[in-house]
């Protein structure tokens, strides 16, 4: 679409500007609402600055709604509204609109630009999903809780993915959602690094880079032993905020080979790498192993050789270099070794690892006692206690979490949730892997692959994590909906050839018109 079209489209008049009418109506809203704002601010100067935040932003997104998307990515992906809510005292009723912001490029899409909806393949298993959740929640231990649990499940999970999934309509949208989601990540590392570097560990810097715990170096001073933070970002999260930002290196590596400018695609790089250390320095060892496998699979699809594998690999080794803390702490993976070994000098687990094991396999036993719907969504944790402190490996003095993603779903869902949890996963998975392999568009393929690894990357810390922050996840399956029923668009030497009549390109599989 030419943007004299988009122009005519936006403004209902070919060539006319706004009318002189509606210009003073939209002022004079402006003065009323600024007025309104100022009195607010001298009882709430917070809720003011975001009320402000919410009026202009969307009057830009207004104007220019093919953003819309875009800037719901950033937002979402650095937990803005969340840390706006937590740390500044916005309501959560005003932080939570953000989301209903992308009915701007749906509504657009149906009512002026005359498009159906599309329908992904995945919709139908997320549905499923979310309805044997409210199922299983029926019989749960705890219903109203894990009714809850399932409402978020619908709000968090379906509604987010049919959000997403329809405001993006077209390559450049995707690609432009893509970037949000790669500042986000620039953003939140920056910090990070900035915090680690001048070591600010007193300061959350706005509720954008928090310290969840931390681990001693060994190292002796004059105060003590030294003691390492580990650093959580906006989520408050350590091993989720590294989780997000692995993520992002893997995306961003895929969007790289996207961009045909070289200064774009050093830029994506630059984001690559405040991800990757934004990612380190959660000092998270389940996601050192996810970034080892994480270059297995981008072999495995061709996105990087054996040769850039190896300077991967010694960029990770010059990392370790500068912070041995974490060399340190990653040199205890070994011990895990030991949980299925019975020799008496084989080095004992530390506590976490031996936790896990026993969240693990609890999970494992409460799926083997409640098969059909599991125990609810939510209630694995009242189950935790009961099932692992029977298997002698370290005690549970409290509710814990599985801490591994498809035994807890399993746990929570049963086999019947866990087939649909899986069918949205295999269906989304094999029509990314699908649309990379076409030729007659390459930026889509290369942007399918992006999305390809950036699960892949989730589903690699979800080796350690269970189902949390749920958003996140279901925000990257839309896009990933989206970037696998996206229309090809033809390259300009394709458009030339259907001008000469010498081929004709066939409607994308998975698309359907409502």
């Amino acid at each position: 679409m030419s943007d004299s079209t988009r122009s005519t489209m936006g403004s209902g008049r070919s060539g006319a500007g706004m009318p002189r009418a509606e210009v003073l109506v939209v002022l004079g809203l402006l003065v009323g609402v600024a007025g309104f704002l100022g009195v607010v601010a001298g009882n709430a100067p917070t809720l003011a600055l975001a009320g402000a935040a919410v009026l202009f932003g969307g009057f830009a997104l207004l104007a220019r709604p093919e953003y819309t998307a875009a800037a719901v990515a950033f937002l979402l992906w650095a937990n803005v509204p969340v840390v706006a809510m937590r740390d500044h005292g916005v309501p959560k009723a005003l932080a939570s609109l953000y989301l209903l912001a992308l009915l701007l490029p749906i509504l657009r899409s149906a009512l002026i630009e005359r498009r159906g909806l599309v329908l992904s393949k995945g919709m139908p298993w997320l549905a499923l999903f979310a309805g044997l959740s409210f199922l299983s929640a029926a019989f749960a231990r705890k219903p109203e809780l894990a009714l809850g649990e399932a409402t978020d499940i619908a709000i968090e999970g379906v509604l987010v993915f049919v959000l997403i999934s329809q405001a993006i309509r077209d390559r450049d949208s995707l690609r432009r959602v893509t970037w949000g989601l790669m500042l986000a990540g620039g953003f939140m590392g920056a910090i990070a690094l900035f915090q680690q570097a001048t070591g600010h560990f007193d300061s959350d810097f706005g509720g954008f880079s928090m310290i969840d715990s931390g681990f001693s170096t060994g190292e002796i001073t004059t105060q003590g032993r030294s003691s390492q933070p580990r650093l959580a970002g906006p989520i408050g999260e350590k091993n989720r905020f590294g989780q997000i930002m692995l993520v992002l290196v893997a995306l961003g590596i895929g969007l790289a080979r996207a961009e045909r400018s070289v200064g774009m695609r050093r830029i994506v790089y630059g984001l690559v790498g405040l991800s990757a250390i934004g990612s380190a320095l959660t000092f998270s060892r389940g996601n050192a192993v996810a970034f080892a496998l994480l270059l297995g699979v981008m072999v495995s699809v061709g996105t990087i050789s054996k040769r850039q594998v190896g300077g991967l690999f010694l960029a990770a080794g010059f990392m370790l270099l500068l912070m041995p803390q974490y060399r340190d702490r990653l040199m205890t993976i070994g011990s895990v070794l030991s949980l299925a070994s019975s020799t008496p000098s084989a080095s004992t687990p530390d506590g976490a690892i031996l936790g896990r094991a026993t969240e693990v396999i609890a999970a494992l036993l409460v799926y083997a006692d409640h098969p059909v719907l599991g125990v609810g969504p939510g209630q694995f944790a009242s189950y935790s206690q009961e099932y692992g402190n029977k298997l002698g490996l370290r005690r549970l003095d409290t509710e814990r979490e599985a801490h591994t993603l498809f035994p807890h779903v399993a746990a929570e869902g049963g086999t019947l949730g866990l087939i649909a949890f899986s069918g949205v996963l295999v269906t989304i998975l094999l029509s990314l892997y699908r649309r990379s392999k076409q030729t007659e568009d390459p930026v889509l393929a290369h942007l399918a692959t992006a999305y390809l690894l950036a699960i892949s990357a989730y589903l690699l810390c979800g080796i350690f994590l269970h189902m949390a922050f749920i958003r996140y996840y279901w925000f990257l399956v839309g896009v990933a909906s989206a970037a696998a029923t996206l229309p090809v668009e033809p390259s300009s030497h394709e458009l030339e050839a259907r001008a000469r009549g010498e081929r004709s390109v066939e409607a994308p599989e998975g698309v359907v018109s409502i």
